[in-house]
């Protein structure tokens, strides 16, 4: 449909500016040359820019509903509502964008951004006792246990879904108990030299991935090249981490498989993991 033109309700249209989709404000000349002012909006189109309400208020002229001095506010009131909550929408999603990028600006542009702000427990009267490995990547001693922490920028980046699904999520870092851990130790050891230089024994690495996540396991194997699979290995499951190691040392009345099997989640791609010792 034209811009209105011609005669109208207020007299010669002299002027028709389309102020926001589908909604003209009009100057008209009436028979006795005083200038009119109101605002048109075509019917077809009136249900998409107009609430009930204002459409039901409007004089009818033709293809047009018609709002004059009196009553020209209500579109207006309506065009800026609809103004308003697209602004909302584009600074959430301008909100949303800026979020993403400082927090992938703090694992790649740390002289802007700075780093990732270490994991800890929001509801703990104490700091955790944290060893930073590297940037965004920690162990965490809690509750005299210790896990595997893994900022999410990190993960994002450089772990695929089904690694990030076998982490509980806590603030900004995923959390993995150190028989956990051999997923994303497996994923990042190609990424960070850091991450490669914790793992004392690829062996048993590979053989805690095949014995002890066989979900993981046979996803991640779909998922890659022959050459790049994780290869069938036999080898004492749960020592990859020196950590382990001297738990293993300290407590040699229990094996390690024991131990590891027994704190051990089914888990399946999607599902979220469980709870390894923080509280919600």
């Amino acid at each position: 449909m034209n811009h209105p033109s011609g005669e109208s309700i207020w007299g010669n249209i002299n002027t028709a500016v389309e102020i926001a989709m589908n909604i003209y404000l009009i100057a008209a000349k009436d028979e006795n040359g005083l200038e009119r002012e109101g605002i048109m909006v075509p019917k077809s189109k009136a249900s998409q820019v107009l609430s009930q309400k204002a459409i039901s208020m409007a004089e009818q002229d033709g293809d047009w509903l018609c709002y004059g001095e009196d009553t020209k506010d209500i579109p207006m009131y309506e065009m800026l509502q609809r103004r308003v909550a697209a602004c909302k929408r584009m600074e959430t999603k301008a909100i949303e964008m800026m979020q993403e990028i400082r927090r992938d600006g703090s694992l790649r542009l740390t002289d802007y951004f700075g780093e990732c702000a270490p994991p800890f427990e929001a509801d703990k009267n104490c700091p955790e006792q944290l060893d930073r490995v590297r940037n965004g990547i920690y162990f965490v001693h809690s509750e005299g246990e210790d896990y595997f922490a893994v900022h999410e920028s990190v993960a994002d980046n450089f772990m695929s879904d089904i690694a990030e699904a076998f982490g509980r999520k806590q603030g900004e870092y995923l959390f993995y108990d150190l028989n956990a851990a051999a997923i994303p130790l497996f994923e990042l050891r190609q990424i960070y030299d850091e991450v490669d230089n914790l793992i004392v024994s690829e062996d048993s690495l590979l053989a805690t991935l095949n014995e002890n996540f066989g979900v993981y396991f046979s996803y991640y194997n779909d998922l890659v090249q022959e050459e790049a699979k994780i290869p069938p290995m036999e080898a004492p499951i749960c020592l990859f981490l020196q950590k382990q190691l001297d738990r293993a040392a300290q407590e040699p009345d229990h094996s390690a498989d024991t131990e590891i099997k027994s704190n051990l989640i089914p888990l399946t791609f999607g599902e979220e993991a469980e709870d390894f010792g923080f509280e919600p």
